[in-house]
């Protein structure tokens, strides 16, 4: 093989992998803003075709481990999504990180890359949020 039939190859090969990775969840997107109460999520679509509902994953602080805090149905290719988190009050979780997550009918899922929020939450909320945690 030549070089130009490579480098052809190489090409084709790129452009490919480019369309299969098209994911559903528009790539940076994803941005996040705490008002002291509440974090406020916000990301865009791209190709939500096949995806049965889509998560919010949190994580307290740089080392805790993800878990979901909401699903929601998809809405559709290019759609712009919002979500409140008002749950997030923890002593622990001045730092919080998020990620979206689709899932797929087969099973499958597909997670955007994370990001970090710095959530600076009142006393007061922090003890009402711990006395609300105590009953769930």
């Amino acid at each position: 093989m030549n070089l130009r039939n490579f480098l052809l190859s190489l090409l084709l090969v790129v452009a490919a992998a480019a369309v299969a990775f098209a994911g559903p969840i528009k790539e940076g997107s994803l941005s996040g803003t705490s008002n002291g109460s509440s974090i406020l999520l916000r990301w865009m679509s791209e190709d939500e075709s096949g995806v049965v509902r889509v998560e919010i994953l949190r994580a307290a602080g740089a080392n805790g481990l993800f878990f979901t805090v909401h699903e929601t149905a998809p809405k559709g290719n290019s759609q712009a999504y919002e979500y409140l988190d008002d749950s997030a009050f923890r002593v622990t979780g001045s730092v919080y990180r998020y990620q979206i997550k689709a899932v797929y009918r087969d099973g499958s899922s597909v997670a955007s890359a994370p990001i970090t929020v710095r959530h600076n939450v009142s006393s007061v909320r922090r003890t009402w949020g711990s006395i609300k945690a105590m009953f769930r």
